[in-house]
């Protein structure tokens, strides 16, 4: 499996989260509660992996082409949405509102990654290389995010605010940045 089989299929996960968040009535806002709080992390997880693993390769290698620059601020503008969302009442037609414009922003997002950021991909990296940044995307979501932030989460209601939610992007870009780091570093004594 590469990188792009599994962005793609936590790109199928989040839309559907996104459908079925769109079909919980404003009368149950614990399971609107429920749903965006799996949607908010695994966004979260997601957009900070492919930001160090995908985007930070890809701009390596294409330092002049626009596309990867141009998906981390779709990723900031989505972030932003999340933040406000999270601060605000899930009852409300306002979160209603601002919920289908961050549904409507990532799937164009989505559309556009796997349409023009996944033929870069191809086109630049091995298949070897995409199955190196494939355990590199999965280990920074998965093993390190939820190590570090899961008590964090967990000790939090899921609208606590935006400060709860800086402070875990903060840890997690940070805690992420340096595994990688750290990573890459034993990786290349091997090979020495």
């Amino acid at each position: 499996m590469t990188i792009l089989d599994t962005l793609a299929s936590d790109h199928r996960q989040i839309e559907n989260l996104f459908t079925d968040l769109a079909a919980t009535p404003s009368s149950d806002p614990g399971r609107r509660i429920l749903l965006f709080s799996k949607l908010q992390a695994l966004l979260q997880a997601h957009s900070r992996a492919e930001e160090e693993v995908v985007y930070r390769s890809l701009h390596a290698r294409l330092p002049e082409d626009e596309k990867p620059l141009e998906a981390y601020e779709e990723h900031h503008v989505a972030d932003l949405l999340l933040q406000e969302l999270a601060s605000s009442c899930p009852g409300g037609p306002s979160w209603v509102a601002k919920a289908k414009v961050l549904e409507e922003l990532l799937r164009h997002h989505i559309k556009e990654e796997e349409l023009d950021l996944f033929a870069l991909a191809s086109e630049h990296f091995s298949e070897a290389e995409l199955r190196v940044m494939d355990q590199e995307f999965r280990m920074l979501k998965h093993h390190r995010v939820e190590t570090l932030l899961g008590p964090v989460r967990r000790a939090t209601p899921a609208f606590a605010g935006r400060a709860i939610i800086g402070l875990q992007s903060a840890m997690g870009r940070y805690a992420r940045r340096g595994e990688l780091y750290v990573r890459r570093a034993i990786q290349a004594r091997k090979r020495a």
